[in-house]
């Protein structure tokens, strides 16, 4: 179950520096439940929204659950912009 892990934070600045790191970091966590908080966000790069996308799709694939969680303002206007408005909505219902 999800609220068992401490959720993964991500920082507030998500540029392409970012993304590598992100990658790495999620890659350790395959094979598990996965919350990400997004409350920090204030910036979401097309770089890092894609990591965050391939792991969606990834979990998903891995019948995992992956959700975001506490997202701010700037994180879910980032996942608008590039098309993904309903991340945050949808998935506290997959939640266990």
């Amino acid at each position: 179950m999800i609220s068992e892990t401490e959720p993964l934070k991500l920082g507030s600045n998500l540029s392409l520096n970012q993304a590598g790191p992100i990658r790495d970091t999620l890659l350790t966590l395959r094979g598990s439940p996965l919350a990400i908080d997004a409350s920090d966000v204030e910036r979401l790069s097309g770089p890092c929204f894609q990591v965050l996308a391939s792991a969606r799709l990834t979990w998903e694939a891995d019948g995992q659950p992956f959700a975001f969680t506490n997202a701010s303002p700037a994180f879910e206007n980032g996942l608008a912009l590039m098309g993904a408005a309903d991340w945050t909505r949808t998935q506290e219902d997959c939640l266990p």
